[in-house]
């Protein structure tokens, strides 16, 4: 997402209050100058919600979320924002050091959020990188502090365990630099950032403060050590240091956003352990666990997870409670790992029962024929393939706001037709649905020229599909890297998994390293993207293909799918729209010449109305290898139709004023 984009996005979606620590008495504590704290316990800041911003009337310091945000942890502009957005789902686009050599930018501090000044135009100059090596050895020679002592024991963790994690003590720690200094417990993850935690009992959010920025993984050299047989993955740098108390290596995420940032660095570099989860039992933890499963999988490496006891929040919870209990559960997810990791047996036991439920599928296409031939829809990849001007993106779109009038999420990326253009279709071919004699045109509709029936019909639609489609306007530069993105937000925000459209294949941009392949190797790179991802996400997943023009008068099979020999070997399932004439005419159409009769054929068969279509399932892993369903297809009003009298006897009693 753009940057702008994203930081009004993160205004919208954060409210300042969730952040400000309420005094005891009236107001907030100001995070600049401490108001708040004071023996009055009254804080001098206030909260405006018109605008999400606060003021501090003692310090005069103030702004919005993001300043907010800055102002309690320490954090840049860019690092905080980017902190933010990864807690939401969202991906800011990455930035390029050569246009702002071009273009004044504008920098951001947490005193002025919000009212951005002109800053000199910017070299190519990378930033020097904090380095708070000396600090933390200051800190580290503090530890044996009888105050951090105390609270150490407190956590479970021994005097020694901290020493050689380089745990250290502050106790006039200042990480945001606002003059309102308190003791902290420091937490190096790295030589340019680190956690300050604070021991002093003050409400949670002020608890942990950062330095350096979005947090680092926690003791992540561990992740590659090349003795380590298998690691544990925690949430917080208190549980990892718990596991390591209870005799195993382990690492921290600082931050359940970090899922993602974990992933992609084991995408670069793969582990030689096999990775025991045990994240937090609260709603957070149980999205990072998720996200990290997901990750995984998609990058086949060992994981498997490990439960908390009944009662415990977190591992650290879990040690302080019950010390044995915890290093028995750490030593049995040990021994799990220590045999087979990817055997069947385990598998049974752990895994497939879950998979067998997110396989099940309720999902309905919404034409009875199709229905019972293929027996509803699964999660892989589904290929659509036609000829130009044979109704690919009409059957798509029906088959789309079906889905969605049935209660699936529906994503539908267009890559060619306008969200107007897509509308106005399902318009009029709910009007032709009412009453073909008087129904109206997508054109007519587009054109402004709204009857009675075009009305009922617009109410008819928002009634059906309710919120549950959505219309993504693609461009000619939207590549699967956007659509992948775009889902897994779209799945963070609703919590649900949509089919989703591609329409279409052919004019979807190859990701940026495979600009330079042929057109059939970026498509097939492309069709293994689409698939991968609808293995990673368990979705539904249709993609809209054209074929090659030397197929136009044959029938469609494999050999037809233009440009790309890899749909064949990849999608799941294959369905293929071709006129009905062609098959009925196999003595003519199957030969290699008579190209003035087959046209003269294909030319009298788009002619009719309704143009009569068959639809060809060319392949199905999920059942009968191939079958055919036949619809009557109105262009004038976008509507297919079955047809009733090339199906069997059962299909055949279906009235027409079901559609």
């Amino acid at each position: 997402m753009e940057r702008e984009t994203a930081k009004n996005e993160v205004k919208s979606r954060f409210k300042c209050t969730e952040i400000l620590q309420k005094s005891k008495k009236s107001g907030y504590i100001c995070p600049y100058c401490g108001s708040g704290t004071g023996k009055n316990e009254t804080g001098a800041v206030k909260y405006y919600p018109e605008t999400n911003t606060f003021y501090c009337h003692s310090c005069h310091k103030g702004g919005d979320v993001i300043a907010l945000s800055m102002a309690m942890t320490g954090s840049g502009y860019n690092d905080t924002l980017s902190f933010l957005a990864g807690n939401i789902g969202i991906t800011i686009d990455a930035y390029s050091p050569a246009e702002s050599v071009k273009t004044p930018v504008k920098e951001e501090t947490a005193e002025n959020s919000g009212q951005a000044t002109e800053k000199p135009e910017t070299s190519d100059k990378k930033p020097e990188t904090a380095d708070y090596t000396e600090y933390y050895r200051q800190c580290r020679e503090r530890v044996k502090d009888p105050e951090a002592v105390a609270y150490l024991q407190k956590r479970g963790i021994s005097l020694e365990t901290a020493e050689a994690y380089w745990i250290g003590y502050d106790p006039e720690a200042d990480p945001a630099q606002s003059n309102h200094k308190c003791k902290r417990i420091i937490i190096p993850s790295s030589r340019a950032h680190y956690v300050g935690r604070r021991i002093d009992g003050i409400a949670e959010y002020a608890k942990i403060n950062v330095k350096g920025g979005r947090p680092a993984i926690f003791n992540e050299k561990a992740l590659f050590a090349q003795d380590v047989q298998e690691i544990f993955i925690t949430e917080g740098a208190f549980d990892a240091l718990s596991v390591i108390e209870a005799g195993a290596p382990a690492v921290a995420l600082n931050s359940a956003a970090n899922a993602d940032a974990l992933i992609k660095k084991l995408e670069q570099h793969r582990p030689a352990a096999t990775l025991i989860l045990l994240m937090d039992s609260d709603a957070a933890g149980g999205n990072a666990s998720k996200r990290l499963q997901e990750g995984l999988q998609r990058l086949n490496i060992s994981f498997i997870i490990a439960e908390l006891p009944e009662g415990c929040k977190d591992p650290n919870d879990a040690l302080v409670k019950d010390r044995e209990a915890f290093t028995k559960l750490v030593r049995q997810a040990q021994r799990q790992t220590a045999t087979r990791p990817d055997n069947t047996a385990y598998y049974i036991d752990s895994f497939m029962q879950e998979e067998i439920d997110r396989f099940k599928s309720d999902k309905k296409t919404g034409f009875e024929n199709l229905d019972s031939k293929a027996g509803g829809l699964y999660s892989g990849l589904y290929v659509l393939a036609a000829i130009s001007s044979l109704g690919k993106t009409t059957f798509a779109l029906q088959l789309a706001d079906q889905l969605a009038a049935n209660g699936n999420d529906v994503l539908y990326f267009s890559l060619e037709q306008s969200r107007l253009e897509l509308v106005s279709k399902s318009i009029a071919r709910i009007t032709a649905q009412m009453d073909m004699k008087s129904a109206a045109t997508s054109l007519e509709i587009r054109k402004g020229f709204i009857s009675r029936q075009a009305a009922e019909a617009i109410e008819k639609y928002k009634e059906t599909v309710s919120d549950r489609i959505s219309i993504i306007e693609g461009n000619f530069s939207c590549n699967i890297s956007f659509i992948g993105d775009y889902i897994r937000q779209y799945i963070k925000r609703t919590g649900t998994r949509p089919v989703c459209f591609i329409d279409y294949l052919q004019i979807l941009q190859p990701a940026e390293d495979h600009r330079r392949q042929t057109t059939k190797e970026a498509v097939d790179n492309t069709v293994t993207a689409i698939k991968r991802l609808s293995r990673e996400l368990d979705l539904t997943i249709f993609v809209i293909s054209s074929v090659n023009r030397s197929n136009y008068l044959t029938p469609i099979d494999f050999e037809s799918l233009k440009e790309s020999g890899n749909i064949e070997f990849t999608a799941d399932v294959i369905w293929g729209l071709q006129l009905k004439c062609i098959n009925e005419n196999s003595d003519i159409f199957d030969k290699q010449n008579n190209i003035k009769e087959k046209r003269d054929l294909i030319r009298q068969a788009k002619a009719e109305s309704p143009r009569k279509i068959e639809m060809t399932c060319i392949k199905n892993r999920y059942g009968v290898s191939s079958y055919s369903c036949y619809f009557d297809y109105y262009p004038a009003h976008d509507l297919f139709a079955e047809d009733k009298d090339n199906e069997p006897d059962e299909l055949k009693r279906i009235p027409w004023e079901k559609y």
